[in-house]
């Protein structure tokens, strides 16, 4: 190899991967770097053959292979043809047994060595060199390796750290440059405030409120947090129940510059219409302002100051709260309840979510369209599960590890998985992670835990039933559409199917029942 051609690393997530490519900068520090996985390889170093002139070296890190062998064997011949040398390196032996398949179409380099990093340090010649050395000892603590038997140092433990929060960048907010940012930065060793910041706030929460899927909708979700997130003003988050609002509140939290201050979440549909709670849990309360005020009490406002106060289900603000709360995002001036005049000033970004129609709601007055317009500067909607249906394969899987984790071990076969895919999901990602646990605690079968939900639904009284579609307090009123929509894929449901029989019982249009019935 020449050293002078163009230089493309390939490597995968995770300690090893990251200490492994960063060893081949320390060869090659100008080397472009790619992420992938094992399911992605071969569509990776496709893309890598693409340019013109493609590069001279390519060193896949221990990357292993978990697609079509003959897709990645194209894509490494494409490269041959191109005068490209392509290297692949493998120091723990998961390779091995393939080892005369890769031969055909590049140079493996599987050595007996602890870690990937350790294979790729003896092949270029580095194992002198301090950096290399750190290298070779930081890849033993990836959990994957789980060769160090010490405790962590505190510089291992920053740059351990470090990885890892750069790697939930991209699966919080689709960030596909920070992680190759930190392997450059781990090649160098040179940190700067904000990588510090980074680990502080991972430290925090690690991947808690990471939003699993890999559909279209799901990685244009990420991304649109991730911009909102560096944008210090007020979103309106939408969805159904259970499609995870809070969690993108969160993560918006996590990747704005308030990060380190409060976030305060506050669920207006405990006020039922109550004001004189509104406004106390909001703005706070002097001493004596009504029966059992006994001492003051700040409010959630003055809580969040410098940070992000997270307004759940906004449509269930009363009327007579809502002036108040516009007064407090124009001018951050909060009053109490029972004050003469404004306490305090306070700093404080908003978000707000609702499975509600705020614009149908401002139509009718039952929401300001002053306050409506203060807080609709970006509007974030979060997809229902039956509008990706291909996450619920992914979202099973790691809800099942984690039951596994905890001794509560539960397989899904095709037929599972089907049947799950299947089913409406009226109650979103919580009801799939709940029906999952139950048949996992109880042993249950995922066609009868499904029954059990479809008759739970029917029963009187739920949402599911006639009688469940009456409200019984302002917190339990729905989208309408919502309604209609349930009541008409039941009505299929107990039909068998019958468009037109369904129809008939209906008194309405075929066409009309087919657009209900979708919603």
């Amino acid at each position: 190899m020449t050293g002078k051609q163009s230089v493309t690393i390939v490597t995968y997530n995770g300690i090893d991967g990251a200490c492994a490519a960063a060893m081949v900068l320390l060869k090659h520090p100008s080397a472009e770097v790619r992420i992938t996985s094992a399911r992605r390889i071969g569509q990776t170093l496709a893309e890598a053959a693409r340019p013109s002139p493609a590069p001279g070296e390519v060193h896949v890190c221990g990357v292993g292979v978990d697609c079509d062998w003959e897709e990645v064997s194209r894509s490494l011949e494409s490269l041959r043809r191109k005068k490209a040398a392509v290297v692949w390196y493998c120091g723990r032996g998961y390779l091995d047994d393939r080892k005369d398949a890769f031969a055909g179409v590049c140079t493996p380099v599987f050595l007996d060595a602890d870690t990937n990093t350790a294979a790729v340090c003896k092949s270029l010649g580095l194992a002198g060199a301090a950096s290399a050395q750190f290298l070779c000892g930081l890849a033993l603590r990836d959990p994957r390796v789980g060769m160090a038997e010490d405790v962590a140092a505190d510089e291992e433990a920053f740059e351990m750290d470090f990885i890892d929060a750069s790697i939930a960048q991209y699966f919080k907010y689709q960030d596909t440059a920070a992680y190759e940012g930190a392997i450059r930065k781990l090649a160098r060793r040179k940190y700067d405030a904000a990588d510090a910041r980074m680990v502080e706030i991972f430290r925090r929460t690690g991947y808690k409120y990471v939003l699993e899927g890999r559909s279209e909708q799901m990685r244009e979700l990420r991304r649109k947090i991730g911009a909102f997130a560096r944008l210090d003003e007020s979103v309106v988050i939408t969805g159904e129940p259970g499609v995870g609002k809070e969690y993108v509140a969160r993560l918006i939290h996590e990747g704005s510059s308030r990060a380190t201050e409060p976030f305060v979440p506050i669920n207006c549909a405990v006020f039922c219409g109550n004001t004189s709670l509104a406004n106390s849990m909001l703005f706070g309360h002097v001493k004596g302002a009504f029966t059992g005020a006994e001492q003051a009490r700040k409010g959630a406002f003055a809580t969040a100051g410098g940070g992000i106060l997270f307004l759940d289900e906004v449509g269930e603000m009363p009327l007579d709260v809502q002036p108040k709360l516009l007064r407090v995002l124009e001018d951050g001036m909060v009053t109490p309840e029972g004050a003469d005049a404004p306490a305090e000033q306070v700093n404080v970004r908003v978000i707000a979510a609702t499975n509600r129609d705020l614009t149908a709601m401002v139509r009718d007055r039952e929401f300001r369209a002053d306050l409506y317009h203060r807080l609709d500067t970006f509007r974030l909607p979060v997809p229902s599960l039956r509008e990706r249906t291909e996450d619920i394969a992914a979202i099973a899987g790691i809800t099942l590890q984690a039951l596994s984790e905890q001794g509560h071990s539960r397989r899904l076969p095709a037929k599972d998985l089907r049947l799950l895919q299947s089913y409406d999901w009226p109650g979103n990602v919580r009801q799939l992670i709940k029906l999952l646990k139950r048949c996992a605690y109880l042993k249950l079968s995922v066609a009868d835990a499904l029954k059990e939900e479809r008759r739970m639904a029917a029963k009187p009284g739920d949402a599911g039933s006639a009688a469940g579609f009456m409200p019984r307090c302002a917190a339990e009123i729905r989208p309408l559409k919502d309604v209609e929509r349930e009541y008409a894929r039941k009505a299929l449901e107990l039909t068998g199917g019958n468009i037109t029989e369904t129809a008939r019982l209906l008194g309405i249009a075929k066409n009309t029942l087919k657009k209900m019935a979708r919603g």
